[in-house]
């Protein structure tokens, strides 16, 4: 299991990166045009107005697996302070009661975010620019990250509980 999650996590990696650097050559690309539309260099019609619309669904997805890559390396915030307290045994013990908390959240939002799927495809929710893009598409960003998520947290729980040690930052991560 351990070999499908460190592909996953890269393949994800990989989604992130495409996703920031698509964004970025589109915003770029919006407001140099902008810019060269009001001083008369280019026509109007080189303005593209779904940019916008493809950043937010693109930053979306992005930031939603961005958490979930963050969680499989374990540095999301935590009171260290208190943690560090506690001796080798109670510290296994409060990260797995963590990781099972996480569990709980990560399918509340998996069920939330199949709800909210589906009445987007019910009520036939689009944007209103020209590419009339489905929500279904935003909305789904919720449930395919807490999947991940999900499945890096039921890996770090698998580790914690074999070798009652804490997930660390490999030198490939």
């Amino acid at each position: 299991m351990s070999i499908a999650i460190a592909f996953l996590d890269r393949l994800i990696g990989w989604i992130v990166a495409a996703a920031l650097g698509i964004t970025f050559v589109l915003l770029v690309y919006n407001v140099a045009t902008r810019y060269l539309i009001s001083y008369g260099v280019l026509p109007p019609s080189v303005q593209l107005n779904w940019v916008f619309e493809v950043c937010v669904f693109l930053m979306a997805w992005a930031v939603l697996l961005g958490v979930a890559r963050i969680e499989k390396r374990a540095q999301h915030i935590r009171v260290d302070f208190l943690y560090n307290q506690f001796g080798p045994k109670m510290q296994v013990a409060t990260e797995l009661f963590a990781l099972v908390f996480a569990a709980g959240v990560a399918v509340f939002f998996i069920y939330s975010g199949k709800l909210v799927v589906a009445d987007a495809i019910l009520w036939d929710e689009r944007s209103e620019t020209t590419l009339r893009t489905p929500f279904w598409i935003l909305y789904l960003a919720l449930s395919v990250s807490f999947t991940v998520h999900l499945l890096f947290i039921l890996e770090r729980m698998r580790v914690l509980i074999k070798t009652g040690e804490s997930a660390k930052q490999t030198p490939h991560d």
